[in-house]
């Protein structure tokens, strides 16, 4: 899949888990032990159902659906823990890092994710990600999670780029709402995947 950025497109934002880097069997991985730990089960359909949400939003949903009333604070820190073990395993996907690196120092381009600075930063710094992008907004930046526009409208805000010259690249339901929330274009990665 060859990406073009059309005329009206000044500015590149990209979701990071699952578009950038490929780390969604990871975070599965890491909720799977820290729901586990609490004697609870975890299971993939959940997890992808509500991928781009916030860490605390997904305690908070699967609280709701599953009638439980686990502290999303503490499920949030168990999660951390078992993630550490599991970031070796991440890799960037090929066919995004691809655009990301024709566009580098072409159009400004920024991170929005949903994930904590404390994960996604030593993340990108491993894969030296870093020095591509001119602004990165965190989950822990931002009041309103995914579908929320928030995160894309402050990120669009850093590179300075009206929302509507922005393409966001995504992979999750809740980011591809949240793009077209803030009035930017939208690229669904999952095609380029199959």
């Amino acid at each position: 899949m060859k990406y073009h950025a059309g005329d009206q497109i000044r500015g590149l934002i990209f979701d990071f888990d699952g578009t950038i880097v490929d780390s969604m069997p990871v975070h599965f991985l890491s909720w799977k032990s820290a729901f586990g730990a609490l004697g609870e089960s975890f299971s993939e359909s959940f997890f992808y159902k509500h991928a781009g949400v916030s860490l605390q939003g997904v305690v908070q949903l699967y609280n709701v659906e599953y009638g439980t009333s686990l502290d999303p604070a503490v499920v949030v820190a168990k999660k951390d823990e078992a993630h550490a073990e599991y970031l070796p395993q991440t890799k960037v996907i090929p066919t995004v890092f691809d655009v990301i690196q024709r566009y580098y120092g072409v159009l400004p381009m920024a991170v929005a994710t949903g994930n904590s600075k404390n994960l996604t930063q030593p993340l990108m710094e491993r894969l030296d990600l870093t020095k591509y992008f001119n602004a990165v907004v965190f989950g822990d930046d931002v009041v309103q999670p995914k579908p929320h526009p928030e995160c894309f409208l402050t990120a669009a805000e850093a590179i300075r780029v009206a929302p509507s010259f922005c393409e966001v690249f995504e992979d999750g339901e809740a980011g591809i709402e949240g793009a077209r929330r803030a009035g930017m274009h939208v690229t669904d990665i999952r095609s380029w995947l199959k």
